[in-house]
């Protein structure tokens, strides 16, 4: 098929393709709708000049970087009889629409898209089958395979690289001219996987033939070869063993195994012969789930009222499922998994050869947020084992939603459902099991990179080294003979080398998102122990830091979980200073406090204060210290006495305190935007200023829309409970969850005094006159009904004064629907523009109340702090400590005023390391994404007309795109 010239931009053209000899400018949209990509590395020898060159295939390692002048710049050497000295890296991909295989020069400066039919205009490329869904190339670069889903002719096509390149004097290939067999449905991914030799060397023609194959030599080869490659191919050459496809069968359930050499050179399949594919092993897949198991007890109950309650558990998926349909595949020394499209499954076989594949357990997809989801995968990728402890991960792209969840298939690892991140309430925005990015992934890589230092003295450069920030290693240098090696990685004292967020040194997973990124994620990173703080500190996220000792030669990050394994990486050094700016969690300006009217309230013995909360004594308790702005304030641990205030918990300008918080710095990921946060002295809470109630029969307001519970609202027996679980005494937490109590002021206005209502009213118990006596005056000043008990569509109220039945006469005022708003008594409301209010109220599945949730990894959704009224130090956990996910502090001292608030903007949000594949808004379809072994580059595709896009050996931008 030909493609007419520019189809977006016609005065848009690049000489970009042509024959070896003599190329011609192909259309700028010659790709269109790619699909997959594979890679292969071949050299054209030149014995005789006056013929066309012959391909020879070379291993993908041969090719590196180089660049040759133009798609026939081999250099051939005259003299050693027409070697090419110069090979050529190609890239095979996929065009989905058209039924044919691109053939993208990757080494040339010029004409990269190599037109296969120069005699007519626009780009030809290689035909096969409709609907070409996967390819791969063997590692010697042989031949290729295309597995095709074309309707009634489904199959695999081989592809000799012999004939891929083209030549002048050589046949333009057409669908017959590639050896082909058929299936008897469509395929879906495919992996090449190799019989091994016996112990003599030799090899077996089929899976149940005897080892009588004599492997060639790539001499032998090489000699077979003609120049326009009348021969297929001798995959033995490559030293591989007795290579076989292994193909997915989505719709029968299973995968076939092929040998890859019969299906080169066997007569049935030659010449558009299309014959059945000799499939060898036949392998139907298995739904293997594990019975269910029976329903937890309820925990007995506490001594006295709990202080929050369980969440309701969804039941758990049916476990009988229909026929699996594979997915996915990645092959992992032995054991060859296999994503399922239909299953809550991830299939596990073990293959010590293809020709004796075993299913083992499988692995177990769910979702802990919602265990009644289904959990299948599509796409799946597996991590290299690394020393020391060589784990092996499993990333899969869930196929409901989009996310990534991540398995230990480390040898001897017993689970086999999705890891959990530990410490998930440091970070409750994300779930506890996968990665959620801010659009779906659709395909993943995970690629192992390193960039190994030169030892200064002896120029030796060895791999797989971690960086150690041990200061008693002796550091190496120029002048050093004999040193540490793991030093050499260090990030350096000006951070312009060594450990630092753009060198990427070991296992990454690159996951190409459907809005056209790349998201990096951290596997494992060689460097991880080098990129944190000096002095390491539990409010650092630091395991087991212990205070004091010498400071540890880091990269001086504020935070040990910079790189955290499957956890997005970051873009920048997460420090502050005037060199690299403001990447620090911190506060542009540090919090100020205004009244009512907005008028500043200047810090004094007299107002409250802002303090960060301080670590208890025996705590690990290095210096505490504030980004604001571009600077890091010191957070005082001790009263200098240099003041008529308690410092503790505040920081110094020009000697005077001044309010202050302490960011949480455990994982600096959770800072996701920077926010303008208010924290509002019985602030009214967001949500309700649309919600119509009413009053009905039992002293209560009602509305079907309020959701009472998810706003956060706390009532009088919410917080007695609470009380009493943290060992207060009766009466004392009777008392204070009065005084604690969220309580309702009505915002709507009375019926008009010529209204026909209070004719119908009895005036014993409500007139205008009396109304608006008590609610015609400002809104905020209007008598408080306090929240008795909180339902998720009602609240039941009462009067905060015992004498006076509030509570009735307010029903009396107000007839039909009214408005207003709630707030917590004597507490203060955090709110910010972009998270809102956190809280962790749910309704309890038992009984419908409003009550705190006991899941733990919401134990930091909390957006209420208790007043202190003692002023002073506040240490963490006190019953004034108030953490969020971002942030903790205490307000401390003075008599605040209803409506009070501090306000203060975060900054220093985390930047995750994402990659925009193209920029101004060009359509984007990214389809796959594979490592480029040759050139260490990554390779997206796209089903748009951005055809081949490459990232650079840093995985951190794109270096070149061919389309």
């Amino acid at each position: 098929m030909k493609l007419r010239a520019a189809v977006i931009a016609p005065a848009s053209v690049l000489a970009l393709a042509g024959c070896a000899e003599d190329p011609e400018p192909v259309a700028v949209e010659a790709l269109a709708q790619s699909g997959q990509s594979a890679f292969v590395c071949l050299a054209v020898d030149r014995p005789d000049p006056k013929a066309p060159g012959v391909v020879r295939s070379l291993p993908i390692t041969d090719c590196g970087d180089r660049t040759a002048k133009s798609p026939s710049d081999f250099g051939v050497d005259a003299a050693s009889g027409g070697k090419a000295t110069l090979p050529h890296l190609y890239a095979l991909v996929t065009q989905t629409s058209r039924g044919e295989i691109a053939v993208i020069d990757m080494t040339t400066e010029s004409s990269p898209i190599l037109d296969q039919d120069t005699g007519t205009p626009g780009a030809s490329f290689l035909p096969v089958g409709a609907q070409p869904v996967d390819i791969i190339a063997t590692p010697g670069g042989t031949a290729s395979f295309v597995a095709v889903a074309e309707p009634g002719r489904a199959g695999i096509f081989a592809l000799p690289s012999s004939k891929v390149v083209p030549r002048t004097g050589c046949p333009v290939p057409s669908l017959t001219s590639w050896p082909a067999c058929s299936l008897p449905s469509p395929p879906g991914e495919v992996l090449l996987a190799s019989d091994p030799p016996d112990p003599d060397g030799k090899l077996r023609a089929s899976c149940s033939g005897a080892y009588d194959v004599e492997p060639a030599s790539p001499e032998e080869a090489e000699a077979g070869g003609d120049a326009c490659g009348s021969g297929s191919g001798d995959l033995s050459q490559e030293g591989l063993g007795r290579q076989k496809l292994v193909v997915s069968m989505p719709e029968l359930g299973g995968f076939a195994v092929i040998d890859a050499q019969t299906l080169l050179q066997d007569e049935r399949y030659q010449d558009g012969g299309f014959a059945p594919c000799e499939v060898e092993r036949w392998v139907p897949l298995e739904v293997s789930l594990p019975v269910a198991p029976p329903s937890p007890a309820p925990d007995e109950a506490p001594d006295g009222p709990a202080a929050c309650v369980q969440p309701e558990t969804p039941a758990r998926p049916a476990q009988a499922v229909a026929t699996p349909r594979p997915a996915g595949l990645a092959l992992a020394g032995d054991r060859l998994f296999i994503g399922d499209l239909d299953a809550p499954v991830i299939h596990v076989v073990h293959l010590p050869t293809p020709c004796a594949p075993t299913e083992l357990p499988p692995l177990l997809p769910a979702s802990t947020l919602d265990p009644a989801r289904v959990v299948t995968t599509r796409r799946i990728a597996v991590s290299q084992a690394l020393p020391p402890d060589f784990r092996r991960y499993l990333y899969a792209v869930d196929a409901g939603d989009g996310s990534v969840m991540v398995f230990d298939v480390s040898d001897g690892a017993s689970s086999r459902s999705p890891l959990a991140r530990p410490h998930p309430e440091w970070n409750p925005f994300q779930p506890p099991d996968r990665i959620r990015l801010t659009a779906p992934v659709r395909d993943l890589a995970i690629v192992h990179r390193d960039a190994p230092a030169i030892l200064p003295a002896s120029g030796v450069a060895p791999e797989g080294l971690r960086c150690d920030p041990d200061p008693d290693l002796r550091q190496c240098d120029v002048n050093v003979a004999s040193c540490d090696l793991e030093t050499l990685y260090r990030t350096s004292p000006n951070r312009d080398s060594g450990a630092g967020p753009l060198k990427l040194r070991g296992s990454f997973a690159y996951l190409a998102l459907t809005n056209g990124q790349v998201a990096v994620v951290d596997v494992d990173d060689l460097d991880a122990a080098c990129r944190g703080p000096e002095q390491q500190s539990a409010r650092a996220g630091c395991a087991g830091a212990s205070p004091g000792g010498e400071p540890l030669k880091t990269s001086g990050e504020v935070s040990c979980n910079v790189v955290l394994p499957h956890a997005l990486r970051s873009e920048d050094y997460v420090v502050t200073n005037d060199a690299t700016g403001v990447l620090e969690p911190g506060v542009q300006g540090l919090p100020i406090l205004y009244d009512r009217s907005g008028a500043v309230v200047p810090l004094s013995a007299d107002s409250p204060k802002m303090r960060a909360t301080l670590p208890s004594e025996a705590a690990d308790a290095p210096a505490l210290a504030l980004a604001v702005g571009t600077q890091r304030a010191a957070i005082e641990s001790a009263d200098t006495g240099e003041s008529a205030l308690d410092e503790r918990g505040l920081v110094l300008r020009s000697g005077q305190p001044q309010n202050a918080l302490a960011m949480n710095l455990e994982d600096p990921r959770v800072h996701l935007v920077n926010e303008a946060w208010t924290v509002t002295y019985e602030g009214t809470l967001p949500g309700f200023t649309r919600t119509f109630v009413h009053f009905d029969e039992e002293a209560a307001v009602r509305s079907g829309d309020a959701r009472f519970c998810r706003r956060g609202v706390q009532s009088r027996a919410s917080a007695r409970e609470q009380l009493l679980a943290a060992g207060v005494p009766e009466g004392e937490a009777d008392a204070r969850a009065a005084e604690l109590a969220d309580f309702v002021q009505i915002t709507s206005e009375l019926p008009g005094e010529d209204a026909g209502y209070w004719d119908e009213v009895d005036p014993a118990v409500c007139s205008f006159e009396s109304c608006n006596a008590k609610y015609g005056s400002v809104i905020t000043s209007r008598p408080g009904l306090r929240v008795a008990e909180a339902y998720e569509d009602r609240l039941a109220l009462e009067s905060r004064d015992p004498a006076v039945d509030e509570v009735a006469f307010a029903a009396c005022c107000f007839p039909g629907e009214v408005q207003l708003d709630v707030r917590p008594a004597r507490q203060w409301v955090v709110r910010s523009n972009a998270a809102g209010f956190l809280h962790r109220v749910i309704a309890d599945p038992e009984t419908g109340r409003c009550r705190d949730s006991c899941d733990a990894r919401l134990a930091r959704l909390n957006g209420r702090v208790a007043h202190t009224p003692v002023d002073g130090r506040v240490t963490d956990g006190a019953p004034g400590a108030f953490v969020n996910p971002m942030f903790r502090f205490a307000i401390t001292g003075g008599v605040p005023e209803q409506d009070m608030q501090f306000r203060f903007t975060t900054q220093g949000a985390f930047n995750p390391l994402f990659v925009d594949l193209v920029r101004n808004q060009v359509e984007l379809q990214p389809q796959a994404i594979r490592p480029v072994p040759a050139t260490g580059e990554i390779a997206v595709t796209d089903g748009s007309f951005q055809g081949l896009i490459l990232l650079g050996g840093n995985g951190a931008e794109v270096v070149r795109r061919f389309h």
